[in-house]
């Protein structure tokens, strides 16, 4: 059985994203994770996260009791817009986000990933801006937008999903095509990043 990845971040792209890999998943007969990152204001501190899902709040240290209690409130969310669909489970992450999807992929935690285009996709010191880590990436990953729920960037490794994905033709764009019509030509990958991926 595969298992798709969905990663959160609560936006409205998010939405079109869980409702596209919930129908997947439905369809094919596969296993849903739900996949939320713990976020922290300090790039060099990742053991201090927000205490919410949305964010808010002043910085906490990671303990069992946040854990527990962040988990509880990624099922509260969710379950409700899952109905009768129960093979689905919830994972918080820790850490840096593309190093630690790259991590799932590698431990084949999961076999594809979809997430909506975050409303906010800021070029930081030490990510990549998300169509470059897309285009890079030997896993597939399907971003969902961003300029609705019917628009999809494929990286070069899910198209090969794409007899299981049911695009309808015309709905959805190579991660390179669209980074070449934006005149954003794939970099060579950050040793620092896909060194750990290669581990």
């Amino acid at each position: 059985m595969k298992t798709i990845g969905l990663c959160t971040h609560f936006s409205e792209s998010d939405e079109w994203a869980f409702n596209f890999a919930l129908d997947l998943v439905r369809k094919h007969g596969w296993k849903l994770t739900i996949c939320h990152w713990l976020n922290s204001p300090y790039s060099l501190r990742r053991d201090m996260v927000y205490p919410t899902l949305q964010d808010d709040g002043e910085p906490q240290p990671i303990t069992p009791q946040l854990l527990t209690k962040l988990e509880l409130e990624l099922r509260q969310y969710f379950e409700p817009k899952l109905e009768d669909f129960t093979d689905v489970a919830f994972k918080l992450c820790e850490g840096m986000y593309q190093v630690e999807l790259a991590r799932c992929f590698r431990q084949n935690l999961l076999d594809l990933v979809v997430l909506g285009y975050p409303p906010d996709n800021p070029e930081t010191s030490n990510e990549q801006p998300l169509e470059e880590f897309a285009a890079h990436l030997n896993h597939p990953l399907v971003i969902v937008g961003p300029g609705g729920a019917d628009q999809f960037l494929l990286n070069q490794a899910a198209q090969s999903w794409l007899d299981d994905l049911g695009l309808p033709e015309g709905s959805w764009k190579a991660i390179e095509q669209v980074m070449s019509e934006h005149s954003l030509a794939p970099k060579e990958p950050q040793q620092s990043l896909f060194e750990v991926q290669k581990q």
